[in-house]
């Protein structure tokens, strides 16, 4: 065949050659294909290898362009894009083969993906009801990433119906213990008002028992002194009963001296009278005893009427003696009385006060009790306020709570 070849021809083929395995080592890009030689036979062959490289520099760009996607695509998946795809073909099997496998595996990432996308998004929109179906067709960690999304879902959604629940059972309790504690302000305002007029009351009991404590002291003392007064007077009706004694012992006296008296006068009457019978006798030498014996008689008879007169007055003076001794001893004994009732009165008012004393030491300590007590409730009164406000606060993240959870998505019962 190449008997009629030049040694230039030769050249040109073996060029040709060269070029060709550059051309297909990728060392050149560029092809420079032989149209025409001069030499006919020659140029037949270059035209028929000419058209196989041009078929095999087709195929070779359709598999670059293939390639090229595939590198494309490649980093678009690095980039987590999985929606594209290697559209360029290639009559080479294997190009083929390896695009559609590229192909068939983005098919099925974007698919999952899709998926993963669509219900972490409602999750995201706090609708935990979706979960990812299908996940058997996946294996390894597609399938493992699946079933923790769906793991997660089912966690959140439980999280949102507790915390529903919760906050139901939250806000009813709040709601209540507001209630309560509005109650608990309002009766503890009542009783740091009465506890306040307790002490009040208090004060003016612990004062009026003192006063009661310092008359009760000043009766006691006063008592004491009528005591003395009736021992004075009790002693001083002693003596006037002794004196009355006196008295009737010598008005008894007088009695008997007046008797003797009233006989001596009775026998003087009779001797007068014996006189002017003898002087009657006696005739004129008589006259003058006579006379005499008449005086005798009159002052017998004046001795007599004075005697009568004072036995009248000595007896009117014994029976005043004997009423001012009955006096005396009904003053007596109503001083004795008396001493004993002032005694049983002292020993009262010394009871009485001893009782205040004990009395105003008790309402001191009610007094300090009510007066801390006082102090607990308004404390109490502080902490209550600050408990409403706390219970007020817990209310508002109740409602919060609860109106949070309503905004989510999640079945009753899974």
């Amino acid at each position: 065949m190449f008997s009629a070849v030049s040694n230039r021809d030769l050249e040109t083929i073996n060029n040709y050659f060269n070029q060709f395995i550059k051309f297909i080592s990728h060392e050149k890009n560029q092809f420079d294909y032989i149209e025409s030689t001069g030499n006919k036979k020659l140029d037949l062959m270059f035209q028929s290898w000419n058209k196989e490289i041009k078929r095999v520099d087709k195929s070779v760009k359709d598999d670059m362009r293939v390639l090229g996607e595939l590198v494309l695509t490649a980093d678009k998946v690095e980039q987590g894009i999985y929606n594209c795809r290697i559209k360029a073909s290639s009559s080479n099997p294997t190009i083929f083969t390896l695009k559609n496998t590229i192909n068939n595996m983005l098919a099925s990432i974007d698919e999952a993906t899709s998926n993963i996308l669509k219900v972490v998004d409602s999750y995201t929109k706090n609708d935990f009801t979706d979960s990812i179906d299908s996940i058997d067709k996946y294996k390894d960690q597609m399938r493992l990433l699946m079933e923790s999304i769906n793991l997660l879902g089912k966690t959140l959604e439980n999280s949102a119906r507790n915390n529903f629940e919760n906050g139901e059972i939250l806000e009813e309790n709040s709601l209540l213990m507001s209630s309560s504690m509005n109650n608990l302000a309002l009766k503890t305002g009542e009783q740091a008002s009465s506890l306040e007029q307790t002490t009040r009351a208090l004060e003016q009991i612990t004062n009026i028992t003192r006063e009661n404590t310092k008359n009760a002291t000043k009766m006691a003392n006063l008592g004491q002194i009528v005591k003395k007064s009736v021992f004075v007077g009790e002693d001083l009706a002693k003596k006037t009963a002794n004196s009355m004694d006196d008295i009737n012992t010598k008005i008894r006296a007088i009695n008997e001296s007046i008797t003797v008296i009233d006989q001596i006068a009775f026998q003087t009457n009779i001797l007068s009278l014996n006189a002017a019978v003898e002087s009657a006798t006696a005739g004129e030498a008589g006259k003058g005893f006579a006379v005499v014996a008449g005086e005798v008689r009159n002052l017998a008879n004046r001795s007599a009427e004075a005697a009568k007169k004072i036995k009248t007055l000595v007896e009117e003076a014994t029976l005043k003696a004997d009423d001012g001794k009955l006096i005396s001893s009904n003053m007596i004994k109503g001083y004795e009385e008396l001493n004993n009732n002032i005694g049983q009165t002292i020993d009262i008012i010394e009871d009485v006060s001893k009782a205040s004393k004990e009395q105003i030491f008790g309402i001191e300590q009610i007094n300090q009790a009510v007066v801390l007590l006082d102090s607990v409730t308004k404390q109490n009164a502080i902490e209550s306020e600050q408990v409403s406000s706390i219970s007020k606060t817990v209310s508002k993240l109740a409602q919060k709570l609860l109106s949070d959870a309503k905004s989510k998505k999640f079945r009753k019962e899974v």
